[in-house]
């Protein structure tokens, strides 16, 4: 039977609690409060999203939060809501990863295949050179695949996201191994098993049920990635993909543990991130909210599955690149965190300050940005004058951007429509959170409409003299 379409859910609101007034670090509550509330009322209202939650933070301290909608039919969204956050795993296995650069167990500059074997030598590995996906022309590997090239988006893997075989045969390859990805769904209709060498495709039970027999399913995945040709040699140019699925391997070797307890021993524990991770504790199922899938007609289906529970086989299907489950309160400590240098909230200190600064700068060639050396294809963030550091998307130019942020704000988004940015000028946390898989970015630019809204609140601070050549064009 078809999965229902989603019913037009009551645009309630809900306050989910400040530390302070907005006007005690500089934000103008009447502006928050008659723009920013009624614009997430409108997305719900208006059918786009089951609900649609925004956290506000300046200085440490939370200064606006709370949303609109239901975390489920007929279920009221909360504070303690649940939401599967997707890519924005993705800044949280960096600072895994750069932990360890702190600790001496690896550098930037290293080869993937130190850790993850022969696989990953360039001489055993292809790179696409034209043709199809039927036909296609290959080319010897000529760059070592570097950890860097991981971290940075650039050795040349790619995601196998529906519609993006159109442009790039190898996502059509991926597709083939890993399934076909629906709007950009974790849930696949197939999954690739490496099989001496060669690869075949098997069903999605099929290989969760081959899992617990498997010494790695992170590795299993690398070798398959590794075996499948790269979109480009490496280094040459930025596309998003499965780069930090394999760096979560790393982090596994490097570490001598499985990414899902590295992650909670030194980064959840220590932040205070009691309910983040790859499954739900027991008994906190029903915080879990629903999910729904984007079509073209505007109606949204429901595509909710019973939970990840601690121990189950489902958790295994932890990576790197996504999986974890947080709440708008846990992903707060983290960014929080980012923004204080790497001390969180509660003073638990996980990276230097100076491991920081080096992350949220533009790693790529040249001081480039994303748009001018990525492939065509889906990513979270790729708009002119944005670069790409180690693990977030990083500011160069807002006039570019045709957004009103600080220079080097940096952050990240999820597939679901979720995303987070950090503002270092104004020392600002934001973070957005939904459940809706296939948005249109072009009718509702969550992201752009909601930092405009953020710093259209800013009023304190000096207003800074017109320049010269602000002057001449009056």
């Amino acid at each position: 039977a078809p999965a229902p379409s989603r019913p037009a859910m009551a645009a309630v609101a809900a306050d989910f609690g400040t530390d302070c007034a907005p006007g005690e670090v500089g934000l103008d509550a009447g502006a928050l409060d008659s723009r920013l509330g009624p614009m997430l009322k409108d997305w719900v209202s208006s059918g786009r999203m089951p609900h649609a939650a925004a956290l506000v933070a300046r200085r440490g301290r939370v200064a606006w939060n709370g949303g609109y909608g239901e975390q489920a039919p007929g279920k009221a969204l909360a504070a303690d809501t649940i939401f599967r956050i997707y890519s924005m795993t993705k800044p949280v296995t960096a600072v895994a990863f750069m932990m360890l650069v702190e600790e001496g167990k690896l550098h930037l500059g290293m080869p993937v295949h130190k850790f993850l074997g022969e696989p990953w030598r360039k001489a055993n590995m292809k790179v696409f050179a034209g043709g199809t996906k039927e036909n296609p022309k290959l080319e010897p590997c000529r760059r070592t695949v570097t950890l860097f090239h991981l971290i940075t988006h650039t050795a040349g893997l790619t995601y196998g996201f529906a519609g993006s075989e159109i442009v790039n045969p190898v996502a059509g390859m991926y597709q083939d191994v890993f399934g076909r990805i629906s709007s950009g769904a974790d849930k696949v209709e197939k999954r690739g098993e490496a099989n001496g060498g060669k690869l075949k495709p098997a069903s999605a039970s099929a290989q969760a049920d081959k899992a617990a027999a498997q010494p790695s399913k992170l590795q299993l995945m690398a070798d398959t990635l590794a075996a499948l040709p790269l979109c480009f040699q490496p280094g040459s140019k930025w596309h998003y993909g499965h780069h930090y699925e394999v760096l979560g391997r790393v982090v596994e070797v490097a570490s001598g543990l499985p990414l899902n307890e590295f992650m909670q021993q030194r980064i959840f524990g220590p932040l205070g991130m009691r309910d983040t991770g790859f499954s739900v504790l027991e008994g906190q199922e029903h915080r879990l909210a629903s999910i729904w899938l984007a079509g073209p007609d505007g109606n949204s289906i429901d595509i909710t599955e019973p939970p990840r529970k601690k121990g189950d086989r489902r958790e295994a299907l932890a990576t790197g690149g996504a999986g974890l489950l947080s709440t708008m309160g846990d992903y707060f400590r983290f960014a929080q965190c980012l923004l204080s240098g790497g001390a969180g909230p509660n003073g638990a200190r996980i990276l230097s300050r100076r491991t920081v600064e080096w992350m949220v700068t533009n790693h790529l060639s040249g001081g480039t940005d994303m748009f001018s050396i990525s492939l065509p294809g889906y990513t979270e963030m790729n708009r002119p004058g944005v670069g790409f550091g180690l693990g977030f998307s990083v500011s160069l130019d807002p006039a570019k951007m045709a957004e009103n942020v600080g220079v080097g704000t940096f952050g990240w988004a999820g597939l679901a429509g979720t995303f987070f940015y950090c503002d270092p000028v104004e020392e600002l946390v934001v973070i957005f959170m939904t459940q809706v898989i296939g948005l249109n970015e072009l009718e509702v630019p969550r992201r752009l409409l909601l930092s405009n809204v953020v710093s259209g609140a800013i009023v304190d601070g000096s207003v800074a003299p017109l320049g010269a050549a602000a002057r001449s064009r009056l």
